[in-house]
């Protein structure tokens, strides 16, 4: 018997993270480069405002879209920083993490059958969640001579009578890429052209390098009335066990079937999780900046160590905390195999460093690996020592 759910993979991250926590409950010590969980403690007045939540017994079922003190926090963030135009609080939806956001959104928009145009490579849940919509994803290749800036020629060649909405993530997960305000103008245009409506992934809205400019798709004009928006507590403010994200969506018909959603899926966040959301919003965001500053120092730690590497071409991220590597021919495999899961696997052999194989996240990955720098400094400086040295030796 056939089902939908047959069609999700279990996830090559996952079973690379199975191997390294196995091997260092074992007694072995590893270099966890391989998932993006921030390495930082989430910020004070988020944790005393969830203390005093308990402490209050604020324990009980909540609206189901939101505490009002976290969705008036949300409203005046997303209206003044990212520059949206909301009508008012009732279009703000808090999800269970990003991706429950994400969930939801494909639920609420697709008909079976309906095409989802998304970068390739991709956050590969991204695809599980369209197919899970009943929709089909329709990969738009990242190239690395056009800096994986997303192509709007490409993504318009790629429109069927299908399809159905686009997919836009900024900065990118895996390759790090900030999308030009001009490169996502021209894509407002495509949607505009054809109809399509817009689903802007923004969880790495505040981890962004070297003075670049986070826009946010729903601000451009002809976005705000047919693009939904995902963000995600979990990178901003490192509550990524605490599964905190929202939705904004505009479109009446879309938000009743969100709404509708979240009653039937969580039938709200938890509650107290969502007063530390509040507060860490409504809070200094100094936190946020310290946080971007030590992941820039990260990045330029491992991506020297990679220009130092043999079999490795590094792209110098823009935002997010991934290093996306081009693996070169000259590499000589591993187990009687050349391709990104042969180095994935020779560098937890080896030195215990995790690392995801680029095939992981889409067809355009292979031959691609993935680090990822939201471990401790400590551990990315050890990571750095090592990785010339070990590949080297292969």
């Amino acid at each position: 018997m056939s089902h939908i759910v047959d069609q999700v993979s279990l996830g090559a991250i996952v079973q690379v993270r199975d191997r390294l926590l196995d091997q260092q409950a074992r007694g072995r010590k590893v270099l966890r480069l391989e998932s993006g969980d921030p390495s930082f403690d989430i910020p004070v007045l988020a944790r005393e405002a969830m203390e005093k939540a308990l402490r209050d017994g604020l324990t009980h079922y909540t609206a189901s879209t939101g505490i009002p003190v976290l969705r008036e926090a949300i409203f005046k963030k997303v209206t003044t920083e990212n520059g949206l135009k909301v009508p008012n609080t009732d279009h703000v939806v808090v999800t269970n993490g990003g991706m429950h956001g994400l969930y939801i959104i494909f639920r609420a928009l697709l008909d079976p059958g309906d095409e989802v145009i998304l970068p390739d490579p991709m956050w590969t849940e991204i695809a599980e969640n369209v197919r899970l919509g009943g929709g089909k994803p329709v990969p738009v290749q990242l190239r690395e001579e056009n800096g994986y800036q997303y192509d709007p020629a490409e993504i318009e060649a790629a429109i069927t009578p299908k399809t159905r909405a686009i997919f836009i993530n900024t900065p990118q997960n895996p390759i790090g890429v900030v999308a030009s305000r001009e490169t996502l103008e021209v894509i407002v245009k495509v949607a505009e052209k054809h109809n399509l409506f817009l689903v802007s992934d923004e969880a790495y809205e505040h981890v962004i390098f070297d003075g670049q400019k986070h826009v946010s798709l729903g601000s451009l004009p002809g976005a705000e009335d047919r693009t939904i928006s995902v963000y995600s507590l979990s990178k901003t403010y490192a509550m990524s066990g605490l599964r905190l994200g929202y939705v904004i969506v505009n479109q009446p018909l879309f938000l009743d079937r969100i709404k509708k959603l979240v009653r039937c899926t969580i039938n709200g966040v938890n509650s107290v999780a969502q007063y530390g959301a509040a507060a860490a919003i409504n809070g200094p965001q100094d936190f946020t900046h310290s946080m971007a500053q030590e992941y820039q120092k990260r990045r330029d730690i491992l991506f020297d160590a990679l220009e130092e590497a043999p079999y490795v071409k590094a792209f110098k991220p823009g935002g997010a905390f991934y290093l996306w590597a081009r693996i070169q021919p000259e590499w000589p495999g591993y187990g009687g195999q050349k391709d990104d899961w042969s180095m994935t696997n020779y560098l937890i052999d080896t030195a215990g460093i995790g690392s995801s194989p680029g095939s992981a996240f889409g067809a355009a990955g292979a031959g691609h690996i993935r680090f990822a720098f939201s471990c401790s400094t400590q551990q990315v400086e050890e990571a750095a020592r090592l990785l010339p040295e070990v590949l080297q030796a292969a």
